[in-house]
């Protein structure tokens, strides 16, 4: 009698301990570890990013959280250094991380990224352009929000075709990394596509900031093209086009999303920033819609100036992805997210995201947006999702 009472004891004892071991944990925060570069030239992009995931894990946890559990954001500094990137995911993994925001680079971002497939984790980075970003390279875990450049690169060129009648164009490409060099050669192979003509390429390397040569090829052209595609990124690119224009040359000048930063405005003013279009992920105001024009009033609240660049909507929106797959797989299993992710529609701040199989790498469907900058200033022309893309 004894042995019976004492067993319903010891079994009533480990039920209530292993209940309370469950609460616990369905109290305890779902952690994303972020590597956000804010020192080195991808602070220009990345601090953005940081800013909107904070906001995005703010009015989640305001809403009650993802499962019952809170977010926390823990975030540390890249350096813009591939190996310290991959130094700080580890870290950050190693520190109880369930779900890693890379840097908005492939060739910065990488290495967080393989630190999260390594360890079975959700990678996923608000910016990186280069088709290499994602599973084909990386791992059937790893994923973007942002249009590859291949998308973008066609956006722009069926813009300038479409939209503007050019039919010439010179292109300019920064061989540095995987994202500017790409960009340049599928606009290349877009603009040919849809009739244009490629009247010459030149190219440079991202840090030496003497283009004497390169605006001493383009001067010597027996006739100017309709527009020139320069596929870069800050700081160079605003010095390059800084010093086209300071030439006299004012043939307009065509991009993609590294354009959009408040560097790039301020280094080319009102003088200099005029006649330049590019396509990117978001546009920060209220021809977006609704929600961006709430999600202006918020953040304007929150850092007291307005949002000025889309890597802040991809920020957010990369918090959100992370949020909406773990409720709808129930779990924050690497494999069962990844698996919801490739299975969702996304309708997102920065516009409607769709990705496709492991197959295609997790090729991102997404709008692309055309802004043109007048007087150092940009504003919203329209939306974009070319018929035209070049394979990845």
């Amino acid at each position: 009698m004894l042995m019976r009472m004492g067993i319903r004891i010891f079994t009533v004892l480990a039920a209530l301990m292993l209940a309370v071991r469950v609460s616990a944990q369905g109290n305890d925060p779902i952690i994303i570890g972020a590597v956000f570069n804010s020192t080195g030239w991808m602070a220009e992009y990345d601090q953005p990013a940081q800013r909107g995931a904070e906001i995005a894990v703010e009015m989640i946890n305001e809403a009650g959280g993802v499962l019952g559990r809170p977010l926390e954001l823990r975030v540390l500094d890249g350096e813009t250094d591939p190996p310290v990137v991959f130094n700080a995911a580890l870290q950050l993994i190693e520190g109880g991380a369930q779900f890693i925001i890379t840097p908005s680079d492939f060739d910065i971002g990488g290495p967080a990224s393989a630190a999260a497939q390594e360890a079975g984790l959700v990678g996923l980075s608000p910016g990186a352009s280069s088709p290499l970003f994602g599973a084909t390279a990386l791992g059937d875990k790893q994923f973007t929000v942002a249009a590859w450049t291949n998308y973008g690169s066609a956006a722009s060129a069926a813009f300038g075709i479409e939209e503007k009648g050019w039919q010439t164009a010179y292109v300019i490409i920064d061989t540095s990394i995987d994202y500017s060099n790409s960009q340049g050669l599928y606009f290349i192979d877009a603009w040919e596509a849809l009739g244009g003509t490629v009247v010459g390429r030149d190219t440079f390397v991202q840090g030496g900031q003497d283009f004497s040569g390169q605006l001493q090829r383009l001067q010597a052209l027996p006739e100017q093209p309709d527009v020139i595609f320069i596929a870069s990124y800050m700081p160079d690119l605003g010095t390059i086009i800084r010093d086209i224009r300071a030439l006299g040359i004012t043939t307009p000048i065509l991009g993609g999303d590294a354009y959009d930063t408040t560097a790039f405005y301020a280094v080319l003013g009102e003088q200099f920033g005029n006649e330049i279009y590019f396509s990117t992920h978001s546009w920060m105001g209220e021809e977006t819609g609704a929600e961006m024009v709430a999600f202006i009033e918020r953040y304007q609240s929150r850092f007291g100036v307005p949002p000025d660049n889309s890597f802040i909507a991809l920020g957010y929106d990369a918090v959100q992805v992370i949020a909406r797959a773990v409720e709808a797989a129930g779990s924050t299993d690497g494999d069962a997210v990844a698996e919801a992710m490739r299975e969702m529609d996304f309708t997102l701040l920065s516009g409607n995201l769709d990705w496709q199989g492991v197959e295609t790498g997790h090729e991102t469907l997404k709008d692309l947006f055309i802004i043109e900058v007048q007087g150092g200033a940009p504003s919203f022309v329209m939306r974009l999702l070319p018929e035209y893309v070049p394979a990845a």
